[in-house]
C-alpha cells in the first residue's frame, strides 16, 4: 500500500547530499540537481518501490532531448496517478531545469522513498541494461555540451545574486596587455571555431578576449617553445570566417615533454593583400619575425592549396628559410602527378584524352542502360589534362568504367550516331591496341587509386607515410628485378629504373589478369603489338614510381627507418648507421662530428631502453612512451621531437579541431567535479567542486551554500593545497566554514577510497590529520595522483604498473570484506552494491559467478586470470576473488575451481577454510549449490554469465557469436578436435597440457616433415588424413562429430612481406576456403546444443581488403595477440573465432620466459632480447649481419633446442628421423606459439573433461 507524503519544513537537505543519497541508490554519477531533469532518475525509483507498476522498458535512460524528458515525465505521472500518490508534477518547470523545483522534486522523493522502502531487493544498474543515465550538461546556444557564459552568476551573493555578467580586470593585467595586439581576422577565426566562447565575443575588447582564450602568455610562451623545441609549421589559405571572408591560418605544432602528448597552438590568421604565392609567403616569413618565431627549429612545414603550384612555390619559400624543414606538401598532389607523368609516359596521353572526349560528347543522348548512363555522366566533368592531377580519382575510376564497358560502349556507339566524329570514335573502340591500355591502365592504378581515397578520409599522417612507402615498394616490383627491387629502396637511385638489365622479362611484368585473358583471346591481332607494349608498360611503371618517390617527404629508406623508430616495437630494427642518415637529411648533422655524436646518442638511448621492462606497442602512443627519453639534451632528442611534432592528420577541419585554446592558465588545469579551494564574496579561501568548465573561468558550487559563483583560473588553488588554503580561526568560529570543510573532506575521502573507521567529531579529526599530512596513502584517484596528472589527457596515458600488494593493503582489504557481511547479513544491505573481491561500493559489473559485483580494478583481475590453471590443471587464483594465497581444490571429477582462504572465512563464515580441508573430496559450490551458505551465493544462471562476461566484442560489426553455457562437471565428454593445416600438432600438445581428454584428434598436413614429428611425439595418436581439399562431407560424417575445429592456412600468399603474394583468392590464399567449406560442415543447427567451436589463425601484415573478405565469410572481427607477450618471439597474428574469452588480455605467468637469455644455454650470450623469428633466416638487422648469439666471444646462432623453447615446445620435439637443422627450423616456423595457444584453449575446461593431475585438495598460489 502506497504512503503519501508531503515534505516537513524541518526535512533539510543539501543539494549534495540529495545527490550522494540518489547516487548511491542508483550508482549514478550526478554532481547537479538540474542534470536530473529528463526525469528517468525517478522513473527507476518508482519501480523499485513498486515493482511492476512502471514499464522499464519505455524509460529513455539516456535522454537528450526536451521531448524525451516529456516522455518520460508523462510516463511517471501515470504511475503515479494509478499508484494513488498525491503528487502533482509541475512538468514545465522541470523541462527547463528550473534548480528550485528540480531541487524539491528530488526531496520529495527522498522522503516518499525511505517512508515506502520495505526492503525491496533491486539492482539499477542490471534493470536498466546496464545503461548509464549520462548527467546532463546545461545546453547553451551555441553547442550542446558548452557552457553558455550569460548563465554564469558572477561572486553570487548569499539571499541576492550579481547577474551584470562584467568582466573587470585590475590595473595590472590591463597593462601587460599594451604591448599586445591582434587582427580581427584572428578574433572572427575564435569567434567561428571555439564553441566556447560567448555570442557577444566580438563585441568585447580584442586583446583582452584573445588573451583569455589563447592563454593570458601568448604569444610569448609560443615564443619560448619554439626556440627550445623542434615544430611544425601549418599554412591554411582560404579558411573561411564567415560572412563570406577568409583567411590564412597559421598553426604550430609542437611535442609537449611535460605532458607526454602533441599539442597545435593558433599564432595568427593572416588576410594577404595579394591572391599569390609570393604575397602569402612574405606574410608568413613578416608573421614568424613578428611573433619571434626562430626558423631554426622549424622542422616540419604543411600547406594546402587548391593550386599544386603555390603548393611548390610555398614550399621553395619555407625550404629557403629553413633548408632542413621536411615537407608533407606533395602528399596531396602525390598520386595525381604519379598519374599524370604515367599517362604521359605511354605516349598516348593524346589519344586517351581524346577518346574520352569523344565519350563525354554523347552525355546528352537518351540511354536506357543504367550503367553506361553513369558512365555519360562521370566523362561530361572531363575537361583537360589538368584535370588528372586535381581529379586523380576522378580519371582512374573513368578508365575503370570505360574499360569494364567497352563492349556495351561499342554496341551503343554503333546502333545511335552521336553528335560528331561518330567514324573516329567507332574506329577507336575497334582498335584492340588501345583497349589493352585501358585494361592495363584500369589495374595499374588501382593502388594509386586506394591511397587516394585513404587521403581524402583523413588517415593519420604516419599511416599515409607508410601507405606512400609501400607504395613505391608495389610499383618498383611490378616491373624490376628482386634485386634491383631492394637495392632501389635502399638508396632511391634513379638510374636504377631506367636501366634495362634491372626490368623484368614481360611475362612477370604485372600487367593484371584481365590483360593476360585479353592477350590470349587475341593472340593474332596483338602479337606484333606485344613489344611495344611491353616497352609502354615499363616506361608507365618507371614514371609513376619515379613520381611517387619525388613526391615523398623523405627518401624512401629513411621513411622506413622514421616508421619503425616511432614504434615502440620497431626500434630494435634501427641501427646507429640509419638514425646518422635521418638526423644527416633534415640537417642536424652538419659534419662527421655531429653524425658521430647522434650515433653515440642513440647507443646510449638503447641502452636506456634494455633497463625498461617490454614495451607494449598497443598499450600506448609513440608520445607517450617517448616521454621517457625526450628529457635530456641531445641531437638524438632534437631528432625525436622533430618528428614526434608531425601531423596526426593533415584535413584541415580535424586539425583546427585539435587546437588547444587556453592550453596553460597558471599552471592548474581543472575538470569538472574536481574539489578546488577559490576566491570568493564568501571567504578568501572557500571549499568548492567544479561543476562547469569555460576556456577562461569554471563555475565553481561551494560547499555549505547552495550558490554557484563564475571563478577564474588564477583565483583557484587545488584541494591539495589545503594547509596553504585552510583558515583556522573561520573553523573555529564560523559554522558554516567547519560543515564547509568537513564536507568537502568527506568527499575527497570517497573519491580516494579512504576509509576511516570513526564517526562524528572523531571522523573530522581523522580527516583532519590526514589532510595536514597532505592526503598521503589517497589510494586510486587520489588527489597525490590527480595533481600529478594535470594537463595530460587520462585516456592517452598507459595505465600504471602493476605492484605486489603490500600486507598492509591486504589486511586493508580483509576489513573491507568483512564490513561488506557485515552490512549484507546484519543490516540487510544488497550485496549487489559491493564488489565481492575487495568490497569496494565503486562497482563496474555484476559478477559473473556469484551474487554481487566487481569494480573496475577487480573486473580487470578477472578477466586476466579466470581461465588462468597451473600444471596441475587447476585455476592459478581463487574463482571469486582472482588472488589469495593458499586455495582449495574442487575434488569433483572435471572441475578445475579453486578458492582462498580469505574468501572462504570472510563470504561463507569464519573457520571455514580449516573445515573443508578435512573433507575429501570437497564439491565446490559451483558444483554444489546447495551447500552454499553465508554471503558466498552462485548465480543461478552462472554458466551462461561468464560467457557474456566473456563475449569477443570485436565482433561488434556482426551478428554476436552464439553463447554456450557451461557444462556441469560430471556431464562434460572428452573433447573431438579436427585440425586442419595442423604442422607438427600444436594444438594436441597444448590440450594434453591443459589436461584435456582427447577422445579423437583428426590432423590434415601435407608436410612429411611435420606429419612425422606429430607422429613420434604423440605415439600415433593422431588420425592423420590427406590435403584437406580431399576432405568431404562423407569423411566428415564418419570421423564425426566435432566439437573443435581449428587451423591457420599458409599466409605465403597473403602477407604484405611477400611482394609476389597473390592475394586471398589465388594460390594458396584459396586454401582459406577449404577452412570455410568445412566450417559449414561441421557448424550444428541452431536446435542442437552441443557446443562447437572453432579457431582461425593468420598473419595480421595482409592486405586490408584480404583481411576484410576473411572477417566477411567468417562473420566476425579477429583478435590480435602477440606472443611477445608471454616469450621472446615476436609474433602477432590475428585469430578469428568463437572461443570463450578470445579478447580477454594476455598475461605471461611466473613460469613464461619473456627473455631469450633465460632460453639459451648458459654460456651464450644473447646480442637481441627478442626476436622476429621467420623460416629463412635466424639473423637480425639489416643484411642479416648481426648474429643472435654469442659464444666464447664468437658469433653463433641459436640452436634449434633453444628455439623449440621459444615456440614453447619441449627440447628435442622436432629431433626426429635424422632431420638436418634446417628443415628443423622450417617446421617450427610455420608452428604456433605453445603459450598462445594455451592462452586461447583454457576456457574450454569450462565444457569438455579433463584428467585429474592432483593429488591433493590443498594449493598454493
Amino acid at each position: 500500500m502506497v504512503v503519501n507524503v508531503t515534505v516537513e519544513p524541518d526535512e533539510e537537505h543539501s543539494e549534495s547530499e540529495l545527490l550522494a543519497w540518489l547516487n548511491g541508490k542508483l550508482r549514478t554519477r550526478f554532481t547537479d540537481v538540474g542534470q536530473t531533469r529528463s526525469g528517468a532518475p525517478f522513473c527507476q525509483l518508482i519501480d523499485w518501490l513498486f515493482p511492476g507498476s512502471m514499464d522499464i522498458g519505455q524509460v529513455k535512460f539516456q535522454a537528450k532531448e526536451e521531448r524525451d524528458f516529456a516522455h518520460n515525465y508523462n510516463l511517471l505521472q501515470g504511475v503515479l496517478r494509478d499508484l494513488g500518490v498525491k503528487k502533482t508534477l509541475p512538468v514545465e518547470e522541470l523541462l527547463q531545469g528550473d534548480f528550485q523545483d528540480s531541487l524539491e522534486l528530488l526531496l520529495w522523493f527522498k522522503v516518499f522513498f525511505d517512508r515506502n522502502f520495505v526492503g525491496q531487493k533491486y539492482s539499477p544498474v542490471i534493470v536498466r541494461g546496464g545503461q548509464d543515465m549520462m548527467p546532463l550538461l546545461i545546453e547553451g546556444p551555441k553547442a550542446s555540451n558548452q557552457l553558455n557564459l550569460s548563465k554564469f552568476k558572477l561572486f553570487q551573493k548569499i539571499g541576492k545574486s550579481d547577474e551584470t555578467g562584467d568582466i573587470n580586470m585590475d590595473d595590472a593585467e590591463a597593462e601587460s596587455l599594451g604591448s599586445f595586439s591582434c587582427s580581427l581576422a584572428m578574433m572572427r577565426f575564435i569567434q567561428k571555431y571555439n564553441p566556447n566562447v560567448p555570442d557577444d565575443f566580438l563585441s568585447q575588447s580584442f586583446c583582452v578576449n584573445v588573451k583569455s582564450v589563447l592563454g593570458e602568455k601568448y604569444p610569448e610562451d609560443l615564443t619560448a617553445v619554439c626556440s627550445q623545441t623542434p615544430y611544425c609549421l601549418y599554412l591554411y589559405p582560404g579558411v573561411s570566417l564567415g560572412d563570406k571572408e577568409g583567411g590564412s591560418v597559421v598553426l604550430l605544432g609542437f611535442f609537449n615533454e611535460k605532458s607526454g602528448l602533441c599539442c597545435v597552438r593558433l599564432l595568427d590568421v593572416l588576410q594577404p593583400t595579394e591572391d599569390s604565392a609570393a604575397s602569402e609567403l612574405e606574410r608568413l616569413e613578416a608573421t614568424l619575425k613578428t611573433f619571434k618565431i626562430p626558423v631554426e627549429n622549424l622542422s616540419i612545414f604543411y600547406t594546402c592549396t587548391q593550386a599544386p603550384e603555390w603548393n611548390e612555390k610555398l614550399m621553395a619559400g619555407v625550404k629557403a628559410m629553413s633548408p632542413g624543414v621536411v615537407s608533407l606538401c606533395g602528399l596531396d598532389s602525390l598520386a595525381g602527378h604519379a598519374c599524370l607523368q604515367g599517362i604521359l609516359a605511354t605516349g598516348l596521353s593524346d589519344k586517351v584524352q581524346e577518346f574520352i572526349s569523344m565519350i563525354a560528347s554523347y552525355s546528352a543522348c537518351s540511354v536506357t542502360s543504367k550503367h553506361l548512363r553513369e558512365l555519360f555522366h562521370v566523362v561530361s566533368k572531363w575537361k583537360n589534362t589538368s584535370t588528372i592531377m586535381t581529379e586523380c580519382l576522378l580519371f582512374s575510376r573513368t578508365i575503370c568504367r570505360i574499360s569494364s564497358l567497352w563492349e556495351a560502349l561499342y554496341k551503343y556507339v554503333g546502333n545511335h550516331k552521336g553528335p560528331n566524329a561518330h567514324s573516329q570514335i567507332c574506329s577507336y573502340l575497334e582498335d584492340h591496341k588501345l583497349r589493352l591500355l585501358f585494361l592495363f591502365l584500369a589495374y595499374a592504378l588501382e593502388l594509386l587509386c586506394v591511397f587516394q581515397e585513404t587521403l581524402k578520409k583523413g588517415a593519420e599522417v604516419q599511416q599515409i607515410l607508410q601507405d606512400a612507402s609501400a607504395l613505391v615498394k608495389s610499383y618498383a616490383a611490378a616491373f624490376l628485378k628482386p634485386v634491383a627491387v631492394e637495392q632501389y629502396l635502399r638508396k632511391g637511385n634513379e638510374s636504377i629504373l631506367n636501366n634495362k638489365k634491372n626490368h623484368l622479362p614481360f611475362d612477370l611484368v604485372k600487367v593484371g589478369p584481365q590483360v593476360a585473358d585479353y592477350l590470349s583471346q587475341h593472340k593474332e591481332e596483338l602479337t606484333a603489338h606485344i613489344d611495344n607494349f611491353h616497352k609502354m608498360t615499363i616506361a608507365f611503371y618507371t614514371a609513376l614510381t619515379a613520381s611517387v618517390v619525388k613526391s615523398l617527404p623523405l627518401p624512401n629508406s629513411a621513411l622506413s627507418t622514421l616508421t619503425a623508430l616511432l614504434n615502440p616495437l620497431g626500434r630494435q630494427n634501427v641501427s646507429c648507421k640509419m638514425v646518422a642518415e635521418l638526423g644527416s637529411l633534415i640537417g642536424l648533422c652538419q659534419n662527421q662530428k655531429d653524425a658521430s655524436q647522434l650515433r653515440d646518442d642513440f647507443l646510449e638511448y638503447q641502452l636506456d631502453v634494455d633497463n625498461e621492462e617490454p614495451c607494449d606497442a598497443t598499450a600506448s602512443s609513440a608520445e607517450v612512451d617517448w616521454k621517457k627519453f625526450v628529457g635530456k639534451s641531445s641531437i638524438f632528442r632534437k631528432l625525436i621531437l622533430s618528428f614526434l611534432a608531425l601531423p596526426r592528420v593533415l584535413n584541415v577541419d580535424q586539425v583546427i579541431s585539435q587546437v588547444c585554446f587556453c592550453p596553460y592558465v597558471d599552471g592548474h588545469m581543472y575538470k569538472v567535479g574536481d574539489l578546488v579551494w577559490g576566491k570568493n564574496s564568501l571567504h578568501d579561501m572557500w571549499p568548492g567542486r567544479v561543476k562547469e568548465k569555460n576556456s577562461t573561468s569554471y563555475l565553481v558550487k561551494w560547499f555549505g551554500y547552495s550558490v554557484d559563483s563564475e571563478i577564474f583560473n588564477k583565483d583557484l588553488q587545488p584541494f591539495s593545497a589545503f594547509v596553504k588554503c585552510f583558515c583556522a580561526s573561520s573553523f573555529a568560529d564560523n559554522t558554516i566554514y567547519k560543515n564547509a570543510v568537513f564536507e568537502s573532506l568527506k568527499l575527497a575521502a570517497e573519491s580516494c577510497s579512504k576509509t576511516f573507521p570513526t564517526k562524528g567529531n572523531d571522523l573530522l579529526a581523522a580527516l583532519l590529520d590526514w589532510a595536514f599530512g597532505g592526503f598521503k596513502h589517497s589510494g586510486p584517484g587520489g588527489l597525490a595522483e590527480r595533481a600529478a596528472t594535470k594537463g595530460i589527457d587520462t585516456a592517452s596515458t598507459p595505465p600504471p604498473k602493476k605492484q605486489r600488494s603490500s600486507n598492509k593493503n591486504k589486511q586493508l582489504l580483509k576489513i573491507l570484506n568483512q564490513q561488506m557481511v557485515k552490512e549484507v547479513l546484519d543490516n540487510g544491505k544488497n550485496i549487489e552494491d559491493f564488489c565481492l573481491s575487495c568490497g569496494s561500493t565503486e562497482i563496474n559489473i555484476i559478477h559473473p559467478l556469484f551474487v554481487g559485483s566487481l569494480c573496475l580494478k577487480c573486473k580487470n583481475n578477472v578477466t586476466e586470470t579466470l581461465y588462468r590453471y597451473d600444471d596441475d590443471g587447476y585455476q592459478s587464483y581463487c574463482t571469486v576473488c582472482c588472488a589469495g594465497l593458499e586455495v582449495i581444490l574442487c575434488g569433483n571429477h572435471n572441475c578445475c575451481r579453486s578458492f582462498c582462504m580469505d574468501c572462504l572465512n570472510i563470504l561463507v563464515g569464519p573457520g571455514t577454510f580449516d573445515r573443508l580441508k578435512d573433507i575429501d573430496p570437497w564439491i565446490c559450490y559451483l558444483c554444489e549449490p546447495s551447500n552454499c551458505y553465508g554471503a558466498l551465493k552462485p548465480r543461478e544462471d552462472w554458466s551462461i554469465r561468464v560467457q557474456e562476461f566473456f563475449a569477443n566484442n570485436s565482433a561488434r560489426e556482426f551478428e554476436p557469436h552464439r553463447v554456450y553455457p557451461s557444462i556441469p562437471a560430471n556431464l562434460r565428454k572428452p573433447i573431438r578436435v579436427l585440425s586442419l593445416f595442423d604442422g607438427i600438432a600444436t594444438g594436441y600438445l597444448v590440450l594434453k597440457e591443459l589436461g584435456f581428454k582427447v577422445e579423437t584428434y583428426v590432423a590434415s598436413e601435407i608436410d612429411e616433415d611435420s606429419v612425422a614429428v606429430s607422429m613420434v611425439n604423440h605415439e600415433g595418436k593422431i588420425v592423420h588424413v590427406d590435403d584437406v581439399k580431399s576432405i568431404t562431407k562423407a569423411h566428415i560424417n564418419e570421423w564425426g562429430p566435432f566439437d573443435l575445429l581449428i587451423g591457420g592456412s599458409p599466409c605465403n600468399d597473403l602477407s604484405i612481406v611477400n611482394p609476389a603474394r597473390k592475394g586471398l583468392f589465388e594460390g594458396t590464399g584459396r586454401l582459406f576456403f577449404d577452412y570455410y567449406r568445412l566450417l559449414n560442415m561441421l557448424k550444428p543447427k541452431e536446435d542442437d546444443p552441443r557446443p562447437f567451436f572453432w579457431l582461425f589463425e593468420n598473419v595480421v601484415f595482409m592486405a586490408n581488403r584480404d583481411k576484410a573478405d576473411i572477417c566477411r565469410f567468417l562473420e566476425c572481427n579477429p583478435v590480435v595477440i602477440d606472443a611477445v607477450k608471454v616469450s621472446p618471439a615476436n609474433r602477432a597474428r590475428y585469430f578469428w573465432g568463437n572461443l570463450p574469452g578470445m579478447n580477454r588480455p594476455i598475461i605471461a605467468s611466473q613460469s613464461d620466459k619473456l627473455s631469450l637469455q633465460d632460453l639459451v644455454c648458459p654460456v651464450l650470450y644473447m646480442n637481441r632480447s627478442m626476436f622476429e623469428i621467420i623460416s629463412n633466416s635466424l639473423k637480425q638487422g639489416a643484411n642479416d649481419e648481426m648474429f643472435p648469439v654469442t659464444m666464447n666471444g664468437k658469433d653463433d646462432n641459436l640452436w634449434v633446442t633453444e628455439l623449440e623453447k621459444i615456440f614453447g615446445f619441449p627440447k628435442h620435439y622436432t629431433d626426429v628421423r635424422n632431420m638436418s637443422r634446417q628443415h628443423r627450423q622450417k617446421v617450427l616456423g610455420k608452428s604456433w606459439s605453445v603459450p598462445v595457444i594455451r592462452h586461447l584453449f583454457a576456457p574450454l575446461k569450462d565444457y569438455f573433461a579433463c584428467d585429474n593431475l592432483s593429488t591433493s585438495n590443498i594449493g598454493m598460489c
